[in-house]
């Protein structure tokens, strides 16, 4: 049932299928052939660092589920988190992707990136957020943020409903503008 997942959930479970269980899953879930299914059980072993498996095995599922249009939609999201590249989402994608992650809530006006970020409950201090910025820790829909200056506006947010901050490698977190 499509309307129990949304297609980036239902997308990101499968690809994380475990090493284990990916070719029996691959077995029983989907329509490939038996050499298809052969030919990525010995990527599994050779090759297990490029998850072709689980890849194949997460398209052929959500495509059965959710159709080839929300398959993109998953692919684009799961593309733009790993890359950094979270500019190129829409909000609607940017919702159904962030769904899980912490959310914060936000004012319109503009504000010193340092007090913006205690104040919405981000950082826990302002000498964390400047040690956090002059380290390079935050990114600001994919931007490094590396000036103690630097003012958060709605110019920033995404169709001016979302900003997306990372917070080191892979903490992110949510910001509704309210």
């Amino acid at each position: 049932d499509p309307e129990k997942t949304t297609p980036y959930e239902f997308y990101q479970f499968w690809a994380n299928t475990d090493d284990r269980d990916v070719v029996k899953y691959l077995k029983y879930f989907t329509f490939l052939g038996k050499e298809e299914i052969e030919a990525l059980a010995e990527k599994v072993q050779t090759e297990p660092h490029k998850r072709e498996a689980q890849i194949t095995l997460a398209e052929e599922m959500t495509r059965f589920v959710h159709g080839e249009e929300m398959l993109e939609q998953a692919k684009r999201i799961t593309a733009a988190l790993f890359s950094g590249d979270i500019k190129s989402l829409t909000a609607d994608e940017i919702e159904q992707g962030f769904k899980e992650m912490p959310t914060f809530e936000a004012g319109k006006e503009a504000k010193n990136i340092v007090d913006w970020l205690v104040d919405i409950g981000i950082e826990p201090s302002k000498r964390q957020a400047r040690e956090d910025i002059t380290n390079g820790a935050i990114s600001l829909n994919g931007d490094r943020i590396s000036e103690l200056e630097f003012e958060v506006s709605a110019e920033q947010a995404i169709e001016g409903r979302f900003i997306i901050i990372r917070k080191g490698k892979k903490k992110y977190h949510l910001v509704k503008l309210a």
